[in-house]
């Protein structure tokens, strides 16, 4: 694989940090804590929340330290993974480095959750979509960029398995 290539999903990986990042800035700045402000209509709204759990909620407050470490060994093993097959499968970079880039902006609201006086409380969450009193969870750019990545992953290692499968029965 040539270095552009290479260097074009490290920079994707750094700007999906930096993205992530700028947005929960500025929504911790102008936005009030539960405040939301409607982009569209009510379908897309930014509602300001703190989320101490993981996905979709769920509580683990009294597990934050270990759930942080936990997602820091899991960014450490995605990067092994990422090293390993940028040469073997190049197909899988574009999402894993999706993946990566949302692993780390939310890793590094875990750990600020740690730093006394960072005023963090949770993973700053903050996209809002539904209908009325019909919500999906609020999430953020990281979130976003860990989905897009995983149905990415799911649907380029399909394909390929499938393409492999049929090559090797000779279709």
């Amino acid at each position: 694989m040539n270095s552009l290539f290479q260097n074009r999903f490290s920079f994707l990986i750094g700007f999906v940090i930096f993205f992530d990042q700028i947005t929960k800035y500025l929504v911790k700045k102008f936005i009030p804590y539960y405040d939301s402000i409607s982009i569209i209509g009510d379908y897309i709204r930014f509602t300001f929340i703190e989320n101490s759990g993981i996905a979709f909620g769920i509580d683990t407050s009294d597990f934050h330290v270990y759930i942080t470490i936990l997602t820091v060994v899991a960014i450490i093993v995605l990067f092994f993974y990422y090293f390993d097959i940028k040469s073997k499968e190049p197909q899988l970079v574009l999402p894993l480095s999706l993946i990566i880039g949302g692993a780390i902006g939310n890793a590094i609201d875990r750990i600020l959750v740690l730093v006394p006086d960072s005023g963090y409380n949770g993973v700053v969450d903050f996209i809002d979509l539904g209908i009325n009193d019909f919500r999906w969870y609020v999430f953020n750019v990281a979130d976003t960029s860990i989905t897009i990545g995983a149905i990415l992953y799911i649907l380029l290692q399909y394909s390929y398995n499938k393409k492999d499968n049929a090559k090797s029965r000779n279709i």
